[in-house]
């Protein structure tokens, strides 16, 4: 039996993404045994479907969300706190990596400079049993506790005629639920985004993000994956959420499984949010994300994103009042890692179970929004 927690708030964001789809075409495929890749690689290029045309555009406020109920007490800070909060301080002058992929003040990938097209033929090499399996949860459509009303994936049908159907798509993708990836300007600090890009001049409401936006990864993703199975780690069906996931957990998993993360690959955390869900109710909090003390990890490995199926950032935070979201900050800022959150990693968990194999390849690309802070993906792990 799942065990249960008092479900708590958090912030919704108001970003919206609508997209009108008006009809299919599907590009031409590579042939031989390839075939069944580039299909999948294919599929992790759009959220919906593969579309001819489409228009988009970005919101900047959407439906007013409800008011939050009073929270109980977080509880006491951890022992380590204080010293991490110091480490913290030293680690945004000591982690930077402005600079290393692009000169300081322009446009950078960050970490996924990493992902050469060797690290793309080796990942691919990975490809063994010819699974293709979703990493994406269904869009959400109903208000739930992790789903705010600003949240809601809206989907709506234009017109039925007698030879066909066209439809709109609204979401909010940043979030608790919707699966998707971020960008440098997300999260900025000191009027800098990440690699010293400067905020103004680059952001205005009108058209987004002039730099650090989500079009340095138009081109897609195509790496390799290490699943972190922390549920089987610890002997449990799902991680209690009010737990963060600390670096000896992940460095306990890697002994344990054989694997680990390298440059330019992609860690993704279970926790197994989408199972507790599934048997107990939605909750936004508490969340057993990255605690901060797997930053040097994050720092030595150099992964291109972290992944995770619910937010990276561990949840509630007491001792850090006054900080917003440390390992956003962390990776988005100062390292220059990309992060892919709210993942479904269900179906990846039972194979990889099932084959004893928990690395492999992942492929996935946000919509090609100029101007936009993310996008909604839904990525695929080929065994």
């Amino acid at each position: 039996m799942v065990r249960g927690f008092e479900p708590r708030t958090r912030e919704p964001s108001n970003r919206h993404l609508t997209i009108t789809a008006d009809s299919s075409k599907l590009s031409a495929l590579t042939e031989g045994s390839m075939r069944l890749i580039a299909s999948a690689i294919v599929t992790g290029l759009l959220v919906a479907a593969v579309v001819g045309g489409f228009q988009s555009a970005v919101h900047g406020q959407g439906a007013a969300a409800p008011v939050p109920p009073a929270q109980p007490p977080a509880g006491p800070p951890p022992p380590d706190t204080a010293m991490l909060r110091q480490q913290y301080e030293q680690w945004r002058k000591d982690f930077k990596t402005w600079g290393k992929w692009a000169p300081v003040g322009q446009e950078s990938k960050g970490t996924t400079s990493l992902i050469t097209p060797e690290k793309v033929q080796s990942a691919l090499k990975l490809v063994r049993s010819g699974i293709v399996v979703s990493l994406a949860h269904a869009e959400p459509q109903q208000v739930a506790a992790d789903v705010g009303a600003a949240g809601l994936f809206k989907r709506t049908t234009l017109g039925i005629t007698d030879g066909g159907t066209t439809d709109n798509y609204q979401v909010s993708y940043h979030g608790q639920t919707v699966a998707h990836i971020d960008s440098w300007c997300h999260f900025f600090e000191n009027g800098q985004m990440y690699n010293g890009v400067p905020v103004q001049g680059n952001l205005s409401a009108e058209t987004g993000c002039a730099k650090g936006g989500i079009m340095n990864w138009k081109d897609g993703i195509t790496t390799r994956a290490v699943l972190y199975d922390i549920a089987q780690l610890k002997g449990v069906d799902v991680v209690d959420p009010a737990m963060p996931i600390r670096r000896a957990d992940l460095e306990a998993w890697e002994k344990k499984a054989g694997v680990k993360i390298g440059p330019g690959d992609i860690p993704l955390l279970y926790i197994g949010r989408w199972k507790r869900r599934a048997a107990v109710g939605p909750i936004n909090l508490p969340v057993a994300g990255y605690y901060p003390d797997t930053i040097p990890w994050m720092h030595d490995r150099l992964p291109s994103f972290i992944g995770h199926d619910f937010n990276i950032d561990w949840n509630p935070r007491p001792g850090w009042e006054g900080m917003r979201n440390p390992i956003h900050v962390a990776v988005l800022n100062w390292m220059g890692i990309n992060i892919v959150e709210c993942l479904d990693l269900e179906q990846a968990v039972q194979t990889a179970r099932r084959l004893n194999r928990y690395e492999f390849a992942i492929t996935f690309a946000p919509l090609p929004v100029e101007g936009g802070t993310g996008s909604p993906v839904n990525p695929v792990a080929i065994f």
